[in-house]
């Protein structure tokens, strides 16, 4: 089990990565076309478009990753506050509900990534191209946070009877 937590936490990194350079990238693309229109009177047709799909690229590889750290969004007021067992009791039934819901989305997005492969449907603004290129990382992303999901519950029932604190726990 340790070789595979180290594997996927390595994938993680890899998808932290990613989604590092796609912001960088849409900064870089924003920059040069906020200079190219104020300096040049001249745009760079797609790059809202190219910005939109790199913030959706960028969310869904920064989310297990983010998860895996302790970053991602979580208001833990209540489990932080309730007595140690009762907080150790509600962090399995957040990471029960992060499993199973990690589980339909994985299932519901390649039914979906399926579907638009089988049908040719094309996105169509800017550019033209296949709906699936763009809803492909959404199984992908959701399985890793099942996957994830399945550590951290394994995680809490190895450690002290008491919620955990994470990278935003006050």
């Amino acid at each position: 089990m340790p070789a595979l937590a180290k594997g996927l936490g390595r994938v993680l990194d890899l998808c932290g990565a990613v989604a590092a350079l796609l912001v960088l990238a849409m900064t870089a693309l924003i920059v040069a076309d906020v200079a190219l229109r104020n300096l040049f009177n001249f745009t760079l047709p797609a790059s809202v478009e190219l910005t939109e799909y790199a913030m959706f690229f960028a969310s869904a590889f920064a989310a297990p990753w983010l998860l895996r750290r302790g970053q991602h969004i979580r208001v833990d007021i209540v489990v932080v506050r309730a007595p140690p067992r009762v907080g150790w009791i509600m962090e399995i039934a957040c990471d029960l509900i992060g499993l199973a819901l990690s589980l339909l989305m994985t299932w519901y997005g390649f039914a979906m990534v399926l579907r638009s492969w089988r049908g040719g449907t094309l996105v169509v603004k800017n550019l033209v191209f296949e709906e699936w290129y763009i809803l492909w990382p959404l199984p992908v992303m959701f399985l890793l946070l099942a996957v994830e999901f399945v550590f951290r519950l394994r995680r809490v029932l190895a450690g002290p009877r008491q919620a955990r604190r994470e990278g935003g726990s006050v």
